[in-house]
């Protein structure tokens, strides 16, 4: 039997439509991210779950994130004209640790918005990210990743 890790790295390569609550399932078997493991900058993708953020992440032309601080994280960076800038209009963020599916992990804040991101590790240069909280309404968690 494969790993959690490794069905999460089949996912990603699979790039087809999954359900939200299979993706959410093998996210809370990954192990826990640790806040430090977030600094740096990030590309981001997101699982094809008929979720209504994934129509808004393209439209903006999202490519990731940047954790230069637990204090100081640009939540959504956006391709302009091939150059990573920040977006903005959904404000900035920090990361602290909560518990998201029974296990504590690294989870990023928004200062504005009643949401939550929350990582668990998949390796060095992934990160497996649930978006979740009030401010998504009814849609329930979004399914995002990172790589380095």
């Amino acid at each position: 039997m494969s790993s959690p890790q490794e069905r999460y790295l089949a996912a990603i390569e699979a790039n087809r439509k999954v359900n939200p609550q299979t993706m959410d399932d093998l996210f809370k078997q990954l192990p826990p991210a640790k806040p430090e493991q977030l600094l740096g900058d990030w590309n981001g993708g997101y699982f094809d779950t008929g979720h209504p953020v994934a129509t808004q992440l393209a439209d903006i032309k999202w490519v990731g994130k940047s954790f230069r601080t637990l204090e100081d994280v640009d939540p959504v960076i956006i391709d302009q004209g091939g150059k990573r800038v920040s977006w903005g209009q959904w404000g900035f963020a920090s990361v602290r640790e909560m518990v998201y599916g029974g296990t504590a992990s690294a989870a990023m804040i928004y200062d504005d918005r009643p949401i939550f991101d929350h990582f668990r590790y998949v390796n060095d240069n992934l990160l497996a990210g649930v978006m979740e909280g009030k401010g998504l309404g009814h849609d329930g968690p979004f399914c995002f990743y990172l790589k380095r």
